[in-house]
């Protein structure tokens, strides 16, 4: 407990909720701020809660925050959407199994529609000649903002604020991703979203998405079962309520405002389409 809110303090994380005391049927979830803010967690949970006679606590941070609270011991269980360091999580034995359960796009949101990009990388090179809002912290969001700097010719650096392009257009926040989004819609500036949260929040902005269907626009959410808990029957009980019908058919059926936020499964198993863009 004590550890969870150093972790909260340190990182200063907007909406980082503490859990107290965790009774024998409570199940600590440690996820990102995106599957928070995308409304989702809201629906599932406590349809869980009320079934099991339990309830699930969760945690919402960056990704890389959640990797360390299960790392810590702090946490009963994961949902993330950074594959790489979540399968380095597991090599290194902080967790036991890793399975994708729903998945959308990233998208990039901005002032204008610049999608006449064919993909992702060329429109961040159109994006920072305007302004552009990095999260800088850690996240699933943050990791594959830097995935995708790296697929543009644009001279970058890598620093305390990770890999960026050398630019006084470019503003790290070192936030979630709701901030962020107000941040561009304040500055008229883009920023990579993903597409549950930016939809969620959408009436609240005059921010426009731009979407694209290539491959590094793909964001799996997977949950973790971890190595350090005692909670782990109850874990796997969740795990398996994510994974089953009833609830896979609310995933893909989950909607705002008539649109679409994510689908069921893992992305191989769903044709390409546009479910998450504009």
């Amino acid at each position: 407990m004590i550890k969870i809110i150093l972790l909260c303090i340190l990182l200063i994380v907007p909406g980082c909720t503490i859990p107290q005391e965790s009774e024998e049927d409570d199940l600590i979830l440690a996820t990102t701020t995106s599957m928070r803010d995308s409304g989702l967690l809201g629906t599932i949970i406590p349809i869980f809660n009320d079934r099991y006679n339990v309830e699930v606590k969760v945690v919402a941070v960056g990704t890389g925050a959640a990797l360390r609270l299960g790392q810590n011991g702090d946490a009963d269980l994961l949902i993330v959407h950074a594959p790489e360091k979540e399968i380095s999580f597991i090599e290194d034995g902080h967790g036991k199994s890793r399975v994708t359960f729903a998945w959308n796009r990233f998208i990039l949101i901005g002032p204008v529609d610049i999608s006449n990009n064919n993909n992702i990388s060329n429109a961040f090179k159109t994006a920072i000649d305007s302004c552009f809002i990095s999260r800088g912290d850690e996240s699933g969001t943050h990791i594959k903002e830097q995935e995708i700097w790296q697929q543009t010719n644009l001279e970058l650096i890598e620093d305390d604020l990770g890999i960026h392009p050398i630019n006084n257009n470019f503003i790290s926040i070192g936030n979630g991703m709701g901030v962020a989004l107000n941040m561009a819609d304040e500055l008229n500036c883009f920023t990579l979203s993903d597409a549950g949260t930016y939809y969620h929040q959408k009436q609240t902005t005059d921010l426009i998405a731009s979407t694209f269907n290539d491959s590094l626009t793909i964001n799996p959410y997977s949950i973790i079962q971890l190595s350090q808990t005692k909670k782990s029957d109850l874990a796997e009980k969740f795990e398996n309520f994510l994974l089953s019908q009833e609830i896979q058919l609310l995933i893909s059926e989950y909607t705002i405002a008539e649109k679409s936020l994510f689908f069921a499964g893992q992305p191989n198993q769903v044709p390409s389409s546009n479910a998450g863009s504009a």
